[in-house]
C-alpha cells in the first residue's frame, strides 16, 4: 500500500505485452498510469503478425491478464500468430475501462532524464531520487510533449532497431547510405509480399529463426514462381545453419528449424546456400544492388533486386543516455541481468534471478521485457512476467 495520499505516477514505454503486464500491476498498486507507444497498440508484434509464436498461448499470458480480460481466450496449448495475439489479448486490454485515456499511441519517446539533472547530476546521491523523471516524446507530426513520472518502465522492446548486416556487427561498405533498400523485418512472403518478390533475384542474410522463416517462405516462392532466384548467405559453416534443440519442447520452433535446415541441405535449383559468408559492400544500380560477398577466403560480386537482412535486433539506448542506468557492454541489456544470463543457451532453461539483477542503477527506472535482455535472443514472455513480479514485490 502507498504511504502517502498522492499517487505515484508511472510512465510505461511501449503498449505491447510487457507494457500492459506492467500497467495492470501498477494500477493494482494504486499508481497513476500513462502508456506511451510510438505506433499502434502491439506495433512490434504487428510487424510479424503472420508468423506463429513458438510458445503455446498458456506460456504467453499471466494470471493478471486472464483476470483482467475475463473473456473467451484461446486454449493454453494454442499456437497463435502475432496478429491473433494482438486481436485476442492486446486490443481487448487497451479497451479496459481502467486504461481509458491512459494510452497514448503515436508518441515516440525521444529522451528520459531526471528533472533538472542529466547523467552527471548528483549520481548515487539520495537527493537524485527526489527529482521526478521527465519524458520527452514526439508524435508523427513532430509535435513534442513532456510527461512527468516517479517511476519509468521501459518496455519498448528491440524490434525497431535491427542489427547491421555487415561483418562483426559493423555496417558493410555502403550499407548506411543504402539502408532503406534493405528489408530488415520478416515479411509475409506467402501472402501480400508474394507478387513483389516472385521472379526476382533475392539475397537473404542470417541464420536465426527469422531467417529460417524467410528461407521457408522463399523456397515456397521458388516453387510457385520458378524464375525466382535466391542466395542464402549464412556466417556459420554448419551444414544445418539453424540451431536445433534436441527433442525441442517448443514444437513450433523445432518444426521451423528442421524445415529450414532441410532446405539448406538440399536446396532447390534456384537457391544457393553460401556458408561462412559475410556482406562486405553494396552499391546501388538501376533497379538493383551490386553486392560484394566474402565467402570464406574468397570474394564474389552478385547483383540482386532485393536484400533481406534478418540478423537480429538491439535495444535503442539513445533515449536513455541521460540516466545513470547501467547496461552491459556485451548484450546492451541490463548489466546485472546479463551476468545472470551468462552461459544460458536456451530460453526454457531455468534462470535464477536475484531481484538486484533487475536494478538498473537509476532508482525508479526499470528496463522490462525483451529490452532488458538486450541482444540476447533467449527471451520468453513468461520470463518477462517473472521479472515484473520480482520488480513489483520490491516497490
Amino acid at each position: 500500500m502507498l504511504t502517502t495520499s498522492k499517487k505515484k505516477r508511472a510512465v510505461i514505454i511501449g503498449a505491447g505485452p510487457m507494457g500492459f503486464e506492467t500497467a495492470l500491476r501498477a494500477l493494482d498498486r494504486g499508481f497513476e498510469v500513462t502508456i506511451l507507444e510510438a505506433g499502434r497498440v502491439g506495433e512490434n508484434i504487428r510487424q510479424w503478425q503472420h508468423v506463429r509464436f513458438f510458445s503455446p498461448f498458456g506460456m504467453n499470458i499471466s494470471p493478471c491478464v486472464r483476470q483482467a480480460l475475463q473473456g473467451n481466450l484461446p486454449s493454453d496449448d494454442a499456437i497463435l500468430t502475432g496478429g491473433e495475439f494482438v486481436e485476442t489479448v492486446l486490443q481487448p486490454l487497451s479497451r479496459l475501462p481502467e486504461l481509458d485515456g491512459k494510452i497514448h499511441p503515436g508518441q515516440r519517446v525521444v529522451s528520459v532524464a531526471r528533472s533538472g539533472l542529466g547523467k552527471v547530476g548528483l549520481p548515487n546521491h539520495p537527493l537524485r531520487i527526489e527529482r521526478p523523471f521527465r519524458v520527452l516524446t514526439e508524435d508523427i507530426e513532430g509535435r513534442e510533449r513532456i510527461f512527468e513520472a516517479d517511476l519509468v518502465f521501459d518496455a519498448s522492446g528491440v524490434y525497431s532497431q535491427p542489427n547491421w548486416a555487415g561483418t562483426a556487427g559493423m555496417p558493410a561498405l555502403g550499407e548506411r547510405d543504402l539502408g532503406s533498400r534493405i528489408v530488415r523485418h520478416l515479411r509475409d512472403f506467402d501472402g501480400s509480399e508474394f507478387q513483389r518478390n516472385a521472379g526476382k533475384k533475392i539475397l537473404l542474410i542470417g541464420h536465426g529463426h527469422s531467417a529460417a522463416h524467410a528461407a521457408i517462405a522463399l523456397n515456397n516462392i521458388i516453387t510457385r514462381a520458378p524464375s525466382t532466384q535466391v542466395i542464402w548467405a549464412v556466417r556459420t559453416d554448419r551444414t544445418k545453419p539453424i540451431l536445433e534443440v534436441p527433442d525441442d519442447p517448443l514444437s513450433e520452433r523445432g518444426k521451423v528449424a528442421q524445415a529450414a535446415n532441410e532446405i539448406a541441405q538440399s536446396p532447390p535449383k534456384n537457391m544457393r546456400i553460401l556458408r561462412r559468408t559475410t556482406l562486405e559492400a553494396l552499391v546501388e544500380a538501376i533497379d538493383s544492388l551490386k553486392v560484394k560477398l566474402k565467402i570464406w577466403r574468397n570474394f564474389e560480386e552478385v547483383t540482386v533486386e532485393e536484400i533481406f537482412a534478418l540478423t537480429g535486433y538491439r535495444p535503442n539506448l539513445e533515449m536513455l543516455r541521460e540516466l545513470t542506468a547501467e547496461f552491459s557492454g556485451v548484450s546492451e541489456g541490463v548489466a546485472g541481468l546479463y551476468r545472470a544470463l551468462t552461459n544460458i543457451t536456451d530460453c526454457l532453461a531455468k534462470i535464477e534471478i536475484n531481484p538486484n539483477d533487475l536494478q538498473t542503477g537509476e532508482t525508479g527506472f526499470f528496463s522490462v521485457g525483451i529490452k532488458s535482455y538486450g541482444r540476447n535472443s533467449g527471451f520468453l514472455l513468461k520470463s518477462g512476467v517473472e521479472q515484473l513480479n520480482a520488480i513489483f514485490s520490491g516497490l
